[in-house]
Parts: C-alpha cells; sequence; structure tokens
C-alpha cells in the first residue's frame, strides 16, 4: 500500500471512531474536548494522505 494510501485510511478510521466516541458523550469535558481534538487531527491525516496519493501518483 502507498504511504498517502495508508495515511488517508488511517485518517479515516481515526476520524470515525472519535466521531462514535463523540455522539456517545462523556461526562468530562476534557475528555469530550480531547475526542473533538482528536477526531479534528483525523481529518487532517486524511486530507494530507490525499494529497500524498495525488503527488505519488503524478510521478
Amino acid at each position: 500500500m502507498e504511504n498517502g494510501k495508508a495515511l488517508t485510511a488511517v485518517g479515516t478510521v481515526l476520524f470515525v471512531i472519535m466521531a462514535i466516541l463523540l455522539a456517545v458523550g462523556t461526562t468530562s469535558a476534557a475528555l469530550f474536548l480531547t475526542y473533538g481534538v482528536l477526531a479534528m487531527a483525523g481529518v487532517l491525516a486524511a486530507i494530507l494522505g490525499k494529497k500524498i496519493s495525488d503527488r505519488e501518483q503524478n510521478r
């Protein structure tokens, strides 16, 4: 698997897991914030992976 595709997959999985945890909810504000930050990190990883994948294909 190419690096870009792997990063996109990992970012997508991270986002989905954190989105589920955010939907379930928690009583801790700090934990809720952590889930949100990790969900955004997953989105950024997926976007970065897509950009890397596009560059690898253009070589």
